[in-house]
């Protein structure tokens, strides 16, 4: 059987059509994921990839933004675009059933989704990128951060551009920030639920600020951070029950408004969930090795599942769909407190 080969679109201008449409009719002018390479004043491009997952559509906003600001504006440096999963933003959906996650496909695989993200890579590195900028939304309730790879300088400063709080992580790596990593500066930004308007001003900011910058510092921030790293990934066996209303009789129950958890310090005993089936939970928690961890962090007692340490936790989402296809959400802890230059 002959492989199938996903098609990749590539273009040299931002169509002015995309200013009259939702994000739900992107295939108007996107049929396929489109590489967008726009010429500059000089230096090395700036990266900018959006829609990876496909309900998430502050990029597309941002890419609203800048056609209409490219009226009136010269580019200061060249920018490439990746327009990704545009099929599943057709569909308002993170993915459709028959694809694999667009932000999974980035560290090597078979199937055409992973053909895909490698000829996109080898298209960027060919382009030696001064940076690159992932744009993400989120579901449940967070701050607008940035997430890291690396703890270098560079990164730390692209991160700070758009939040004082970032988030160093290095698992899953088959994200496309982590790829990126091995030829520039990289960062992916959370900016808040869907068409949250700051998240969007704050996306754009980025992106603008980002291509008028002559260099990245190598040593000291110029604004306070606050850094934490991923230590836990919070997963529950799919073939268990959980329930966010507290009258359930899932397998596991959690508090109503668990997602307000999100970036606040949880203490040592704090209960965590209602647990209707003992001896064993159905929620795991793996490290950037995917070793189970779970024990480091949670303890049954009583019918409840509690914290054994402080923990920050983040991306708690109550979105059911998203907990099945990825997860419950992140355990952190803080790294450091960088003070300004």
């Amino acid at each position: 059987m002959a492989r199938v080969t996903l098609p990749l679109h590539e273009i040299d201008h931002l169509p002015e059509e995309i200013l009259t449409l939702a994000p739900r009719d992107i295939r108007k002018v996107f049929s396929e994921p489109t590489l967008i390479r726009l010429e500059g004043k000089t230096g090395q491009p700036l990266f900018v990839s959006c829609l990876l997952h496909g309900n998430e559509t502050t990029g597309f906003l941002v890419l609203q933004r800048l056609t209409r600001w490219f009226r009136k504006h010269p580019l200061p440096r060249p920018l490439m675009i990746f327009v990704g999963n545009v099929h599943a933003t057709e569909a308002e959906r993170r993915r459709l059933d028959q694809q694999p996650d667009f932000n999974r496909i980035w560290n090597g695989g078979d199937t055409p989704e992973h053909d895909l993200a490698n000829r996109v890579i080898e298209k960027i590195a060919a382009a030696k990128p001064f940076a690159a900028i992932d744009i993400h939304n989120n579901t449940g309730i967070n701050p607008l951060y940035g997430c890291v790879n690396r703890l270098d300088e560079p990164f730390l400063h692209l991160g700070s551009l758009f939040s004082p709080t970032l988030v160093y992580f290095e698992n899953p790596p088959s994200v496309i920030s982590i790829s990126l990593s091995k030829y520039c500066p990289s960062i992916t930004i959370e900016a808040g639920k869907p068409a949250d308007p700051l998240g969007v001003e704050r996306a754009f900011n980025l992106v603008l600020d980002t291509l008028h910058l002559h260099h990245l510092r190598q040593a000291g921030v110029e604004r306070p951070l606050t850094v934490f790293k991923t230590i836990g990934r919070m997963e529950i066996d799919p073939n268990s029950t959980f329930s966010f209303s507290p009258t359930s009789d899932a397998a596991l129950v959690f508090p109503a408004d668990m997602d307000h958890w999100n970036f606040s310090t949880r203490k040592a005993n704090t209960h965590w969930a209602k647990l209707n089936q003992e001896p064993n939970s159905p929620l795991r928690v793996f490290d950037e090795n995917r070793d189970d961890v779970t024990d480091r962090f949670f303890r049954i007692q009583d019918h409840t599942l509690q914290l054994r340490r402080d923990v920050t936790p983040s991306m708690i989402t109550l979105n059911s769909g998203i907990i099945r296809s990825d997860c419950l959400g992140y355990l952190m802890e803080p790294v450091s407190q960088t003070q300004s230059a």
